[in-house]
């Protein structure tokens, strides 16, 4: 009974995960049997290492304290294929190295939020399962009956076997059944370095197109809602109706149907809308900071926040998120903004929490809104980040856990939210950014891939900008978060400018990119770049960086998207070795 237990035990990740990514890929393909079978294939060899540690600790000649360890390294091999499946399930995306190191010291507060337990209830817990292995590690093999001893053997020489039949070039999305050491594996080339001969001998121009008009002075709200994405609007993609405060507010102002995210979190949002500059990280090792949040984009001298306060404004940073994670509050007051706050502020103090430590949508719009009565007679910056929407989605006026329920609340109150800006008298002089910060982190939907092709569905976030003085419109040319950046930089200063890979979204020069920018979440080592007509993939591979897939018609286009690509990432790479290196508090 307990050999039999401890069989199901092993097998429930790989059942579920099969079943998982079969239906993940039936639902684009309409095959069955594709998904499970690849993922038993793909994962034959971490089920190898698995049962051999097991095999080896069992046989009687080993030494007990050995035996002991080889069950643990059995365990840990055994929960990181869990800690993977979960994440798949949960974020749309493998477990990765990088990502480890980088939220590991936010990692436990967010599972006590998530599940609710304490740090005794971790501790007994974590003591529980070190404790296992050793304390059964007096089982031999001749507690077992001879016929039963062989099988182990048969398996572990039939798993190498199925492994070679893994194909991981059958489907678009191949990314969800590779086995999460073998895509570690393939996304290490992120890493590679630019030899110091390419770098020096590197060069890229990008022509620039600047017009001069009248500097326009208006109090900004920028207002970035975790994972709003345009298939639960109504209006937007016509795929779910979840939005109907959004898509009104759209449909009195201008709204923008094909915006594109620049990155897949919310850093990268972050780090695009406020300075303009391409989320793409250089080529680094998890011992050179390669595994810190904003790693590269720390003080930088020409952001929003920076720009704004050589005219006269005062920025400020909002949020009921904790701060501490991803070193978000250092980054904000690195770029510039005067006055930032997130969870700990006492006003929240009788608001629920939910994950993060934050309190709901409701209590930082209210907040916002007593910070616009104390600067509505000074000019401003504000910088709104939404926590509510966020996985695990659930609504904090019933608790319902849906995601149609926590982005229908997350809408309700965006909705409050923009009423009282109009009361307020807001909009006299002031513009109202709606943006999303990323795709939501779920699988695509099937409705959005046969909309917007696979590459540009997982980068597609809704843009309204409500501005009184600016009639309704649609506008379906396509942007980027970048061009918010370089549009409102341009608005207020007077001088607008644009290339083939920034736009502007406002103004008599609006015009917008040829080329948008996309660093992809399932795929580390691959950044996609939307075109007018056509869309690529970039493999990123230091100095052998490359499009990978269908080739542009000119060879010049390719060259092109290459030399733009590694332009941005040495660029990052020379500024982390000038940037100063204080970078918590």
């Amino acid at each position: 009974m307990g050999k039999t237990v401890l069989l199901l035990i092993l097998a429930a990740p790989l059942l579920l995960k099969g079943w998982y990514v079969d239906d993940f890929i039936y639902h684009y393909t309409g095959t069955r049997l594709l998904g499970v079978s690849q993922v038993l294939f793909n994962d034959a060899l971490i089920y190898f290492g698995i049962l051999l540690l097991l095999y080896l600790s069992f046989l009687p000649t080993m030494m007990r304290w050995l035996a002991a360890l080889l069950r643990l390294a059995a365990l840990f091999l055994f929960a990181v294929y869990i800690v993977d499946y979960l994440i798949i399930v949960n974020f749309n995306t493998h477990l990765a190295l990088g990502d480890a190191i980088k939220y590991a010291d936010y990692s436990y507060k967010y599972i006590q939020q998530i599940y609710g337990l304490s740090d005794i209830g971790i501790l007994s817990l974590t003591l529980f399962i070190l404790a296992a292995p050793f304390y059964f590690s007096w089982v031999r093999f001749q507690s077992v009956k001879r016929y039963s001893k062989k099988w182990p053997v048969v398996c572990l020489l039939a798993l190498p076997l199925a492994a070679g039949f893994a194909d991981n070039e059958k489907y678009a999305h191949a990314w969800i059944y590779k086995n999460v050491i073998d895509y570690n594996l393939t996304i290490l080339s992120e890493a590679a370095q630019y030899s110091p001969a390419y770098v020096d001998a590197f060069r890229f121009q990008e022509n620039m197109n600047c017009h001069n008009q009248s500097p326009q002075t208006k109090n900004i709200i920028i207002l970035m809602v975790e994972s709003l994405s345009v298939y639960q609007s109504q209006y937007f993609s016509g795929i779910h109706d979840w939005t109907p405060n959004l898509d009104a507010i759209a449909s009195q102002h201008q709204a923008f149907k094909s915006f594109y995210a620049n990155g897949f979190i919310t850093e990268d949002g972050e780090v695009a809308l406020l300075t303009g500059l391409q989320p793409l990280y250089p080529p680094s090792s998890y011992t050179d900071d390669g595994g810190t949040s904003f790693y590269s984009f720390y003080n930088i001298k020409d952001s929003l926040p920076n720009i704004l306060k050589k005219y006269g404004y005062e920025s400020e940073f909002l949020t009921t998120a904790d701060l501490d994670f991803g070193n978000t509050g250092v980054w904000a007051k690195s770029v510039g903004f005067d006055y930032i706050e997130g969870h700990d502020q006492p006003e929240y103090d009788k608001w629920e929490r939910f994950h993060f430590q934050a309190a709901p949508d409701e209590a930082l719009y209210l907040r916002a809104l007593d910070r616009f009565e104390k600067h509505k007679s000074n000019k401003f910056l504000m910088f709104i980040k939404t926590v509510s929407s966020h996985h695990p989605y659930i609504n904090p006026e019933n608790k319902e856990k849906s995601e149609s329920a926590a982005i229908m609340y997350t809408d309700k109150q965006l909705g409050r939210f923009y009423r009282e800006l109009q009361d307020r008298g807001f909009f006299e002089k002031g513009v109202l950014i709606i943006v999303g910060d990323h795709h939501s982190m779920t699988p695509l939907k099937k409705a959005e891939v046969e909309l917007y092709g696979q590459y540009k569905a997982s980068a597609k976030v809704p843009l309204v900008i409500a501005d009184g003085e600016r009639s309704p419109g649609v506008d379906n040319n396509q942007y980027q978060q970048i061009d918010v950046f370089n549009s409102l930089q341009g608005l207020l200063t007077g001088k607008q400018c644009y290339s083939d890979w920034n736009g502007l979204l406002l103004g008599s020069a609006k015009t917008p990119p040829k080329y948008i920018i996309h660093r992809r979440g399932d795929n580390r080592d691959r950044v996609s770049v939307f075109g007018e007509n056509e869309d690529f993939l970039i493999k990123l591979d230091g100095d052998n960086t490359r499009v990978i897939s269908k080739l542009p018609a000119e060879q010049a286009v390719r060259q092109l998207l290459e030399e733009k690509i590694n332009a941005l990432r040495i660029a990052r790479a020379k500024w982390a070795l000038t940037e100063p290196a204080e970078k918590s508090d």
